[in-house]
């Protein structure tokens, strides 16, 4: 039904090529992939339709909610990091950890989620989407290292599920990458970072003057040997960005990508064989097992506004390329030839979005969101011993998959102090596979689905700097295109804890939120918000060990609080809290998975003779998993600091200056690594060891 799609490197390039070629074209001005959006028109500082007027801080409220922010460039330039997706860590309430290496995607915890690898929460470029549906590795699965942090201008990030525009996997949360380069940082521009793990990272970032903050090529180069065994990794990526035609208000721009790594990836080991002296804290099973991962992304921007009109539509078109070989369980499964898998993807999507706004009166706007996209995939696992060689294949399927949304909505303004905005949302989902292991005519499955998701937020302006939120939502999530191949119920006696199937639904969150922002001078803000989020059907896959269990409804019932201080124009500090208690509906048992508690300080200092500094503390709180064990508490601190001096920057980060040995991911489930013993089907805490300390030293000249 769908041949092997080879993604290769030479369109990769020629796509870049295309539009790098022009980047030296007409002077520009913002661009949508540079500035977020759909941003509230400058609501924050309307003093017309009653809203707070903020101070310029590197991360303020969208406007909407209590929970959402906007993540400034000056804080971006200031974090510790060692990709693009550790720029997450400044959003409140949001943990990451990685299980596997630099290559491989995060997993995302957020408001009582695990998110996985994207699952419930959705992520954007622009306004390209990048989770991927129909994962091999994980629906709706994120890789995020081909985005070169140098170029990442802001980041926006939604709690809940309450704006027209989010929709595939919003289910807890929004997040989107706005791409450019600030005034202040333009130029030509290298830098070389070297670090204490043999790392070594070469970028280049090119961002002509006389244009806007969108224009820029940048280019990056990394190789970096890791922190403990088959933990090394390499990359290569290229992004470029610019404006192709632009009048009287409106504007074509042009986006483009291309990237490849590969990596090794140590997987998890047994905290009780740790404890015993058997393995240390930083090694690996395994020493041959990895990854390869390629991306291409190319898209066109056409928007604008005009009096009672504002319009943005993005067409684009994705190519990918994942290899993932990996074993968690040992011989367990098998105790003979292993566990040992390779899972493959080779995928093409195209799709486009719609986003019209019209002013229908001085209190009124109608607003028109929509959305589609089509995928065609080709995907495989494989069973493999040891030395790497195929006995079997579990898994290889064709699929044809498309989303469609329609989002009408209206924005009113009866009162200088109120605003509502709100609509319905329409989704379809339809897939179709091709299941090339079975029988000749029972190879094909299909199936379509609908949703209609409502969204309502409102803002009550008390004073000036006074504002309460409210806000319902529904957000969703498409299943999986493999779950039309599966059988909808578990056979008679069947063990459940083992059980992958489940009947193909769409599923669905009620989210609530109550929230405040308080800014009493320009010193500081505070905000605070109640939220509470609702599932029917519940299903909790363990994508470590591979197993799949359906269960009741669940709720979460959390609170987030933030403080935000600001003593000077450069001198950024603040401290975010999030609590949430996630529970079964029925038996009232803990929900498994992400952390009661998780509480981080932030800090971002950037002088005008040229100082700057970052620092990130968190605390991590004890959080339940599956089978009724708990994970352990953590605390980690990193630091950067840095001072540039006309044409030289020099920069120090580290990580975790504590030196603590936490362990970043924990997980509960069965494994046998030692082949003269009898398998047991007994779960053990297994574990991700989180980063030592390590230090980075980077150089940075300007052109």
């Amino acid at each position: 039904m769908i041949s092997a799609l080879s993604l290769r490197r030479p369109w990769c390039a020629a796509a870049l090529g295309a539009v790098l070629g022009l980047v030296l074209a007409t002077p520009v001005a913002a661009s949508p992939f540079a500035v977020v959006h759909p941003v509230e028109p400058d609501e924050d500082d309307d003093s017309e339709q009653g809203a707070v007027r903020l101070v310029k801080v590197r991360t303020r409220s969208d406007g909407l909610t209590a929970s959402g922010r906007r993540i400034g460039s000056d804080q971006i330039a200031t974090t510790p990091r060692r990709s693009a997706e550790d720029l997450l860590r400044m959003v409140p309430g949001l943990l990451i950890v990685q299980h596997g290496n630099q290559g491989k995607g995060y997993q995302f915890y957020v408001r009582g989620f695990d998110a996985v690898h994207g699952s419930d929460i959705e992520f954007k470029v622009g306004d390209v989407p990048v989770n991927e549906p129909s994962n091999v590795h994980a629906h709706g699965y994120l890789d995020l290292a081909w985005i070169i942090p140098e170029v990442v201008l802001q980041i926006d990030a939604h709690k809940g599920a309450f704006r027209l525009d989010q929709g595939n996997f919003a289910t807890a949360a929004s997040i989107r990458y706005g791409l450019g380069v600030p005034k202040k940082l333009r130029g030509t521009r290298v830098s070389y970072e070297v670090g204490s793990t043999n790392r070594h990272r070469v970028a280049i970032v090119h961002a002509p003057r006389a244009r806007g903050e969108e224009t820029f090529i940048a280019a990056e180069v990394l190789t970096d040997n890791g922190y403990g065994e088959n933990r090394k990794a390499r990359r290569v990526s290229a992004m470029g960005q610019m404006r192709m035609w632009e009048r009287d208000g409106w504007a074509l721009d042009a986006l483009a990508t291309a990237y490849g790594a590969d990596f090794g990836m140590p997987g998890t080991i047994r905290l009780d064989e740790v404890k015993s002296g058997r393995v240390e804290f930083y090694d690996a099973y395994t020493d041959n097992t990895g990854g390869k991962s390629e991306r291409s992304i190319a898209a066109l921007h056409f928007g604008g506004a005009s009096e009672q009109n504002r319009l943005s539509t993005t067409l684009w078109a994705q190519g990918r390329r994942l290899r993932l070989d990996e074993n968690y369980t040992g011989y367990l499964l098998d105790p003979i030839r292993g566990d040992r898998h390779q899972q493959r993807q080779d995928s093409a999507a195209l799709g486009v979005s719609l986003d019209y706004e019209r002013q229908l009166s001085d209190t009124a706007a109608l607003r028109i969101v929509g959305s589609w996209r089509g995928d065609a995939i080709d995907q495989g696992q494989d069973e493999v011993l040891d030395n790497g060689a195929i006995w079997t294949s579990s898994r290889d399927l064709g699929i044809l998959q498309q989303s469609f949304g329609l989002a009408p909505g209206l924005r009113l303004t009866p009162r200088k102090w109120l605003l509502v905005d709100g609509g319905l949302r329409f989704d379809a989902y339809d897939g179709q596979v091709r299941d090339r292991l079975q029988p000749q005519g029972a190879q094909e499955y299909s199936g379509t689905l609908v949703q209609l998701s409502p969204r309502l937020s409102t803002r009550f302006t008390i004073r000036e700097r006074w504002q309460l939120f409210a806000a319902y939502g529904r957000g969703f999530r498409t299943p999986e295109a493999r779950a039309f191949t599966l059988p909808p119920a578990p056979p008679e006696n069947a063990d459940l804890s083992t059980f992958a199937g489940g009947k193909p639904l769409m599923t669905t969150t009620d989210n609530v939120e109550l929230g405040a922002r308080v800014q009493p001078s320009e010193l500081f803000d505070l905000g605070a918000a109640m939220f509470g989020i609702w599932i029917g059907r519940e299903s909790l896959f363990d994508h470590v060990s591979g197993f799949n269990v359906e269960l009741g409804g669940t709720r979460r019932l959390g609170i987030e609080a933030d403080l935000q201080i600001h003593p000077t124009r450069w001198l950024d500090l603040g401290v975010d809290v999030t609590a949430v208690r996630g529970r079964f509906v029925d038996s009232d048992g803990p929900i498994p998975g992400a952390p009661p508690l998780f509480v981080q300080l932030q800090a971002a200092l950037n002088h005008p003779k040229g100082f700057r500094a970052g620092f990130r503390w968190f605390v991590l709180g004890p959080r339940p998993l599956t089978y009724g064990a708990t994970a352990g508490a953590a605390t980690v601190m990193d630091l950067s600091a840095g001072y540039r001096m006309k044409r030289l920057q020099l920069d120090l980060a580290i990580d975790n200056v504590l030196g603590s040995r936490w362990r970043e991911g924990e997980y509960n489930f069965a494994s046998s690594w030692d082949r003269s013993e009898r398998p047991s089907q007994i779960p053990a805490i297994h574990f991700v060891a989180g980063p030592p300390t390590m230090a980075r030293l980077s150089a940075t000249v300007f052109l």
